[in-house]
């Protein structure tokens, strides 16, 4: 059978989502890239907690079958292939979890309680559904630019990943997310006072242009005028340059700190740690739809250092990213 080995590793994906309960019955779909114009895709209606390789269909770009076969692909095929335009994209899981499906039918905004989620999931998108079949891919891809896991109100999940096991790491960590919410939302008053991890909201007039020298400086003065960002800077001695890149103008902003203060801002990459992205990407940062961090771990913007350390710092760099988000940008 062709491509054998791959329809082993979808086989096992949908059986260890049927184990998790992230599907059930003939819900829940699955997709692989086997290259540039073709790809693996389980069958419409398929089982996947008892999938067999004869339910993976091999489909061209355009979603036509290549090889023959009485089956019809998944109903979401267009979803997964629109998906697939974007770049670093090899696995896309369409399942739904109980509690992110429970919880989101309910509730549109998800508190961060961990410090785990913070580092991984920021700004989950939600987008509202009126059936069981995604018949609009546009909403879904642009949130896709957002977060490599989406929402889909009252029909489940969209992960995506470089392999199934990233887009199944996703769907494993807003499961958990999920079900902490909900916890802490039923629990009894003595025992729900757990505060989330603060996004630091504060509405604002003006705006900047990305990285302009205006921007620049009241990047600075809101980090170094902030009580919290110093205590925290001096505790953990946040004493390193962070360099910022901005891939298609070619421009680099390396902030100096010391014992969390910036005392110096060049246009040098010469830094312990260097974050690059295109500048729609660091707007969105700005905007408040990206988190720096999440944004980092799911490959929206590179990272180029010693992410341990970096980790060691996490606490003021938490800050400051929060920080930024009163410096937004036009």
């Amino acid at each position: 059978m062709l491509y054998a080995r791959e329809r082993k590793e979808i086989v096992f994906w949908a059986k260890e989502l049927h184990n998790r309960s992230f599907v059930s019955g003939p819900c829940g779909n699955i997709s692989l890239r086997l290259d540039k114009d073709k790809f693996l895709v389980t069958a419409h209606n398929a089982y996947l907690g008892y999938l067999s390789e004869e339910e993976i269909i091999i489909v061209d770009k355009k979603g036509k079958p290549v090889s023959g076969t009485n089956l019809k692909p998944t109903s979401e095929l267009a979803m997964h292939l629109a998906a697939y335009e974007k770049e670093g994209i090899n696995a896309i899981i369409h399942a739904h979890p109980n509690f992110t499906t429970a919880f989101y039918a309910k509730f549109n905004t998800l508190d961060i309680f961990s410090y785990e989620a913070r580092l991984y999931l920021s700004n989950i998108p939600v987008i509202e559904q009126g059936g069981p079949i995604v018949t609009n891919v546009l909403p879904v891809l642009d949130a896709l630019s957002l977060s490599n896991i989406v929402v889909l109100k009252k029909h489940g999940i969209v992960s995506v990943g470089s392999s199934f096991k990233e887009a199944f790491s996703w769907l494993e960590m807003l499961e958990e997310a999920c079900k902490v919410n909900l916890t802490l939302r039923n629990a009894p008053a003595t025992f729900s006072n757990l505060k989330p991890i603060s996004t630091y909201a504060v509405d604002t007039v003006k705006k900047y242009d990305l990285f302009s020298k205006d921007h620049i400086n009241k990047i600075v003065s809101l980090v170094n005028e902030d009580k919290e960002a110093k205590e925290k800077g001096e505790a953990l001695n946040l004493t390193t340059k962070l360099a910022i890149r901005v891939d298609e103008e070619n421009k680099v902003y390396n902030f100096h700190f010391n014992k969390g203060k910036i005392e110096e801002v060049t246009n040098d990459e010469d830094a312990e740690f260097v974050i690059s992205g295109p500048a729609a990407v660091w707007r969105l940062v700005f905007e408040r739809k990206l988190d720096p961090f999440a944004a980092a771990t799911q490959h929206k913007l590179k990272l180029k250092g010693d992410m341990a350390k970096l980790s060691r710092w996490y606490a003021p760099f938490n800050r400051i990213f929060d920080l930024w988000k009163l410096a937004p940008t036009k």
